[in-house]
């Protein structure tokens, strides 16, 4: 009996719950994804849009504003975790619940997304500032290095981009992704901790479900190629459902860690 309760469930059953809790919620889903965009992604696209990276100084400036949006996400990304985590939980959310991080424990949450997002920065930053090497070289390309035949950029330089590029974002997605995918939720079921005890935390509850959630994402994969294809109509489908599977994933998790203390304290 103490076996089958300590077994996780499949992402079939996940997506199954996920699929029942969302009926008759995604206009509340919806809208607070909205007003999510309408919030953060003007300054992102400021960002972006009117901050050059074809400098060193400029790839600095860039990381900093990167910084300052990283921080005030973590409020929405945080908001949107409280919204699925009552969907999870059978409680009804309400668009308001976006802001729900403005009003409680900011400080914890800035500390916890401060780490975050330095740490994203961390695993951009080498191959930013080499990519601003490589625009220097591309705009001081002309037509007479051209017909010498020369290579716009070093073929060795573009190697190492490449290959800094790809260890960033998949260091990136690990952390983010697996590795303290579960802070925020642990930040709203347990007040008391710390953001040191959060992260912690959270690395620990994903000690060996890392691979279980991996699977869960890329089983995603053809449905986000399908959405893409309808101009990101579908992704006001798609992404709730994706969340909503997460909450539940991290109530499996943290059910299952519960039983096993209670067994092992039994023994």
């Amino acid at each position: 009996m103490g076996d089958f309760m300590n077994q996780y469930l499949s992402s079939a059953s996940l997506k199954a719950l996920a699929k029942g809790q969302l009926l008759g919620k995604y206009g509340t889903v919806i809208g607070a994804y909205l007003l999510h965009f309408l919030c953060a992604v003007p300054f992102g696209l400021a960002v972006t849009l009117f901050i050059s990276t074809d400098t060193i100084w400029g790839t600095l400036i860039y990381c900093i504003a990167l910084f300052l949006f990283g921080l005030l996400s973590g409020y929405f990304i945080a908001g949107e975790t409280y919204i699925y985590l009552k969907i999870a939980c059978n409680q009804t959310p309400y668009v308001s619940d976006l802001f729900h991080f403005f009003r409680g424990d900011t400080l914890k949450l800035f500390q916890v997304q401060a780490v975050l997002t330095a740490i994203d920065i961390i695993c951009t930053l080498p191959s930013l500032l080499l990519s601003s090497h490589i625009n220097q070289s591309l705009l001081s390309f002309d037509a007479d290095m051209a017909a010498a035949g020369v290579l716009p950029v070093n073929a060795s330089l573009f190697l190492v981009y490449i290959i800094l590029y790809l260890a960033g974002t998949i260091i990136n997605f690990y952390v983010h992704s697996l590795l303290f995918s579960q802070v925020f939720y642990l930040m709203l079921d347990f007040p008391e901790y710390t953001a040191p005890e959060l992260l912690k935390r959270s690395a620990r509850l994903m000690k060996g479900s890392k691979g279980r959630l991996l699977y869960i994402s890329l089983s995603f994969v053809p449905l986000i190629i399908l959405g893409a294809f309808s101009f990101g109509i579908a992704f006001l489908w798609l992404i709730p459902y994706m969340e909503a599977v997460n909450a539940n994933f991290y109530l499996d998790l943290i059910r299952k860690s519960k039983n096993v203390k209670m067994n092992s304290e039994e023994l």
